[in-house]
């Protein structure tokens, strides 16, 4: 079904798929899916072997005629504590599996967003059409602070967002790479899209970053200050050299001296102001980005492992640190901010919670182990639902048939075997 998508979540899917051998040119080929269409802020649907699916969130789910078995909602939220998207397939009209995608390039995110906060004084925010706990997961990892997340929004509702930015004073610029970003690249002062994103989004936006690097954000708003810096150097050049050049070119200093300026020694002097203009505006090709340096500390994460300090240098070799906690809190002690502007992350005294605990990243890790069967019903709190043969990896209950009637039952309208996987049953979802 995502076959026919422009959506990153579909590249991701289908990325998975052909590392499972799934896909054009792999061991097992996917059927062509029909009467394909895109619902906006919601998933898509189509027909695909005479089968109609469904992939979306939950406005999917709520918006279109299915039934929604009792595990998905378990699922989705435990994929969404782990800062997960959870989207859900949905198969004549009953969910079928939950899959969760993450970000890979959180580490890149924090890093941009330190930069632009710390050292460019720029205000972050973060529309997304995600649900609140995975927005909220996914902002105190790359170090946007709550007040500027805006969750669960449609595209409309982006753009809503941004002209409340404007109608309050501030000019926005608004980075994106989906179809659903497409209408508030266009309502921005500034729309930035990724090269690697969907292709309505690259039309859509002013500045396309061909590399799909997102520090190259801080690159072309450096360089945007460094033009617009130069082009005011070159008015105050301009301007200071025709005020004293055209007096003396008219005779002001003629009952002083008893000299006028020649003519020819008047268009000689007017060609060296465009000359002095054009040679100033060459010497931007001396421009270099500024050069990034992570530094990575435990001090701040009670011995975990996360970024800490950021060294911004830039082309004319001036150095400026950026912390990504208060003086205090990087010296081993309580947090110094005012609450109202706090955003050291984790922070006890604000109430600032850092990324996600321990054992959800566990958790995570012990998922990347499965293939084609994503784990017992255990992993997202439940009791283990297999009656015998169980397939669970890493279930810690006895599933053999002799404690069958110990185990808990699947759900009524469960139409699987017992002696299947509680995790890969069609009546369990994945």
């Amino acid at each position: 079904a995502e076959q026919s998508s422009e959506h990153p979540l579909a590249r991701g899917v289908l990325a998975k798929a052909a590392e499972l051998g799934m896909g054009p040119g792999e061991t097992e080929p996917l059927a062509e899916p029909i009467e394909f269409s895109s619902e906006a802020g919601m998933g898509i649907r189509c027909v695909v072997d005479g089968h109609k699916v469904h992939i979306g969130n939950r406005r999917c789910l709520q918006n279109n005629p299915i039934t929604v078995r009792p595990s998905t909602m378990d699922a989705m939220e435990f994929l969404e504590r782990q800062g997960q998207t959870a989207i859900v397939v949905s198969v004549d009209g009953r969910t079928e599996a939950v899959l969760g995608l993450i970000d890979k390039a959180k580490d890149e995110a924090a890093l941009t967003v330190a930069v632009l906060k710390g050292a460019m004084h720029i205000k972050v925010h973060m529309l997304t059409g995600d649900n609140s706990l995975t927005a909220s997961v996914v902002a105190q990892e790359i170090g946007i602070e709550a007040g500027n997340v805006t969750a669960d929004v449609l595209p409309s509702g982006k753009v809503e967002c941004i002209k409340r930015l404007q109608d309050a004073g501030e000019c926005v610029a608004f980075v994106g790479d989906g179809v659903n970003d497409a209408p508030a690249l266009v309502q921005a002062d500034l729309g930035v899209a990724i090269g690697a994103g969907a292709d309505v989004a690259i039309e859509a936006a002013n500045v396309v970053l061909v590399n799909s690097n997102l520090r190259d954000v801080v690159t072309a708003l450096d360089l945007s200050r460094a033009i617009y810096r130069r082009i005011k150097l070159n008015f105050v050049w301009a301007l200071g050299y025709n005020s004293l050049a055209i007096p003396v070119a008219a005779g002001v200093l003629y009952p002083v001296l008893f000299k006028a300026l020649p003519p020819f020694m008047a268009a000689l002097a007017m060609a060296l102001s465009s000359v002095s203009v054009l040679t100033s505006s060459l010497l931007l090709n001396r421009y270099r980005p500024p050069v990034l340096e992570k530094k990575y500390g435990r001090a701040l994460r009670s011995g975990k492992l996360g970024l800490e300090e950021v060294v911004v240098t830039s082309s004319d070799g001036m150095q400026q640190v950026v912390t990504v906690a208060c003086a205090s809190m990087s010296a081993g002690g309580p947090c110094s901010c005012a609450p109202e502007v706090c955003e050291c992350s984790p922070c006890a005294e604000h109430g600032n919670p850092g990324p996600r605990e321990a054992g959800e990243k566990t958790a995570r890790a012990a998922a990347t182990e499965v293939a084609h069967y994503p784990g017992c019903r255990q992993r997202w709190g439940k009791p283990c639902a297999c009656a015998g043969n169980c397939r669970c990896v890493g279930c810690s209950e006895d599933c053999s048939p002799s404690s069958a009637g110990a185990s808990t039952a699947l759900p009524a309208g469960g139409d699987a075997p017992a002696s299947l996987c509680c995790g890969a049953a069609p009546s369990e979802g994945a």
